[in-house]
């Protein structure tokens, strides 16, 4: 087995390091044997919460196409989108559990069992694709896998999937700090995030992505942040005005599995679904790349008024204190030791 076995957005911090109950049982999601003499019609239930057009959902699906024809049918995998088994939460704890075997989302797994590396997926920490894609795969990153199986009985496969940077929605633009003080800002449940944000000024208010739309539509939230892929699948330009491009943060999913239930299946069909999952990310990554630039031509054309001129570098200087902090405090090692890999 492959030693990253992949990477993860939205969810609630509030619980890493608790062990999730893990079942350590293999027999999960299968029918027939899974001893190492084989097994045939192996299933797999793949949860995410989100909609079926987001990259991270047709990464899904490319995965469970792939994983059938390099198995000639012996695996399948169904996909469960659209949050039909609950919050983000709830998806990885029943993977942890094995009562679902794999999920693909943001980093809350990571958050959930190995809390201290959630820098990874929280404002102005990772530079590009290319320093997180390298990050994850680095020795230096190999304790947060270990917690993440050890605590939370599953294990990331394949790679990051480019999801783009995450930019403000809101009826007004948004150039520089200054414009953000005292907005309701929608936040997932994450207080690292929140504390990042209330550093900067703006008023954090915890919504549930399922709850996004009608948070912004009623004025719960006056603003969102976000990537493309979830601005534009959450048809976000019907409710907000305009798209500032901050890119505060660059967001990307991860697939993860029940390591029990991995290691459960004999060797020939761990490798298939190592090297489906594999194949499934790097596509899904190059697709999130490319479509990062049309999809935000998409949304201006559905109306929203793309703001170019932000000052990205006032964000990130505004925000510095609270990250520095995060690190002295609650994340493993420094900004500057994650930052030379």
């Amino acid at each position: 087995m492959s030693g990253l076995a992949g990477c993860a957005n939205e969810g609630n911090n509030s619980t890493g390091g608790n062990s999730g109950g893990g079942n350590s049982s293999g027999n999960g999601g299968t029918t027939g044997s899974t001893d190492s003499g084989g097994s045939n019609n192996v299933q797999i239930t793949l949860g995410s919460t989100e909609n079926p057009e987001n990259i991270q959902v047709r990464t899904a699906k490319r995965f469970a196409e792939n994983v059938e024809e390099m198995s000639g049918g012996d695996i399948s995998a169904t996909i469960s989108a659209g949050g039909s088994y609950g919050s983000v939460e709830e998806i990885a704890d029943l993977v942890s559990q094995n009562v679902i075997q794999m999920s693909v989302g943001g980093f809350l797994p990571l958050d959930r069992y190995a809390s201290e590396y959630y820098f990874i997926d929280s404002p102005f920490v990772i530079e590009d694709y290319q320093h997180m894609k390298k990050l994850v795969q680095s020795e230096k990153f190999q304790p947060a896998l270990d917690q993440l199986q050890e605590r939370g009985n599953q294990t990331l496969i394949g790679q990051p999937i480019y999801r783009g940077y995450r930019h403000f929605t809101s009826n007004k633009p948004i150039n520089a700090p200054e414009d953000v003080q005292g907005l309701n800002l929608r936040l997932p449940q994450l207080s690292t995030w929140i504390k990042v944000w209330e550093e900067i000024g703006a008023s954090p208010t915890p919504v549930a992505l399922d709850e996004l739309y009608s948070a912004l539509q009623q004025g719960v939230a006056d603003a969102s942040e976000g990537d493309i892929q979830q601005i534009h699948s959450q048809s976000l330009y019907e409710v907000q005005s305009h798209l500032s491009l901050t890119s505060h943060l660059l967001s990307a999913g991860i697939m993860t599995i029940n390591h029990g239930f991995l290691t459960g299946l004999d060797e020939t069909h761990q490798e298939t679904i190592e090297e489906a999952a594999n194949k499934a990310t790097q596509w899904g990554a190059e697709k999130g790349q490319s479509a990062e630039s049309k999809l935000i031509d998409e949304v201006a054309n559905k109306g929203m008024t793309v703001v170019r001129d932000v000052d990205k570098g006032a964000f990130r200087e505004a925000g510095r204190p609270a990250v520095e902090q995060l690190f002295e405090n609650q994340w493993a090692k420094t900004w500057d030791y994650w930052r030379d890999v």
